[in-house]
């Protein structure tokens, strides 16, 4: 790449070269919905322009989170060696995207709600060693953990067990044939022990679907959401309509330095500082729940307990 190129062009040279080292004559899709079409068009334009063969793949419009659109299979996305998958919502447990990485090796980035502002703030020179650095920091103190505590500033109190449950880390490297995460990258992730999570989770950040949130209490009994109430509650309960949608299948904890915490979940949930809980399906993450979506929400935390041990959750976020 030469010349000084927009910020835009700077993230996908960042993005194809750090995160999926795109090689020559490899295709990048990007996949794009409606909302995120025009988005979607300027990111093609910009990896053409520094040098890589990249095509757009239009889809329907993505109404739920898990539910694919018309266009979006595993067919289409397996014509390229990667792909961007630049939806109004997450794409990520769909079984399209599923059937595209484990059985034809395409390297995929999920990045529901991004914008091209987030693009060029997140993406600049450094950035994914950063994250990755910051990735494996934490994953090495929660290495065999079996039991996690939480008491947060805003209300949250819960107990869950990821006893012999295995840790994810979302570095953001996709660089091998069927890697698979987001963009913007940054977490360490369980499914918990069906049943096993107890307590009150307060968001105070965000919740996928419903945007910026505070004040929603969630009851969990038994790893589900026995109840709801505060801001936005019965949007929620109408959006998890279900026992398998209400189910508890993540817990996941923020790691990206970058990242700043909104309305947007895709960036929130990144933040150091959080923590999310994922509801609905969880087969990406090696859980049995099987459900119509997956939906996170992100709440503010300084510190989690561990097998007894205080760990703290780094807050202090670059500029």
């Amino acid at each position: 790449m030469t010349g000084s190129p927009d910020p835009l062009e700077l993230a996908l040279h960042m993005i194809c070269s750090d995160h999926f080292a795109l090689r020559p004559g490899e295709l990048l899709l990007v996949a794009a919905d409606p909302p995120c079409l025009e988005l979607g068009k300027k990111l093609v334009a910009s990896a053409r322009k520094i040098g890589h063969s990249c095509e757009l793949l239009e889809i329907g419009l993505v109404e739920a989170p898990g539910k694919a659109p018309a266009g979006f299979t595993s067919e289409a996305l397996s014509r390229g060696a990667a792909a961007l998958l630049v939806s109004s919502k997450s794409l990520s447990h769909t079984e399209a995207r599923r059937k595209a990485c484990h059985e034809n090796g395409v390297r995929i980035a999920s990045m529901p709600g991004i914008t091209e502002e987030m693009l060029s703030r997140l993406f600049a020179p450094g950035s994914a060693e950063l994250v990755d650095r910051s990735t494996r920091v934490l994953a090495g103190r929660l290495a065999g953990a079996a039991k996690i505590t939480l008491k947060c500033a805003g209300g949250t109190e819960l107990r869950l067990s990821v006893r012999g449950r295995r840790l994810y880390l979302d570095d953001g490297f996709y660089r091998e044939p069927g890697r698979f995460g987001n963009l913007p990258a940054g977490e360490v992730s369980w499914s918990p022990v069906p049943g096993s999570t107890e307590g009150r989770i307060v968001v105070d950040v965000a919740f996928a679907g419903l945007g910026a949130v505070e004040g929603l209490v969630l009851e969990i009994r038994r790893g589900k959401i026995a109840g709801a109430g505060g801001a936005k509650s019965r949007r929620l309960l109408e959006m998890l309509s279900g026992p398998a949608e209400r189910m508890l299948g993540e817990f996941g904890i923020g790691t990206n330095p970058l990242a700043r915490p909104g309305a947007v979940t895709l960036e929130a949930e990144k933040a150091t500082g959080t923590v999310h809980f994922g509801f609905g399906d969880n087969r990406s993450f090696g859980g049995e729940n099987v459900a119509a979506g997956h939906w996170d929400a992100v709440v503010s935390c300084e510190e989690l307990e561990v097998d007894g041990v205080t760990v703290e959750l780094e807050t202090g976020r670059k500029p």
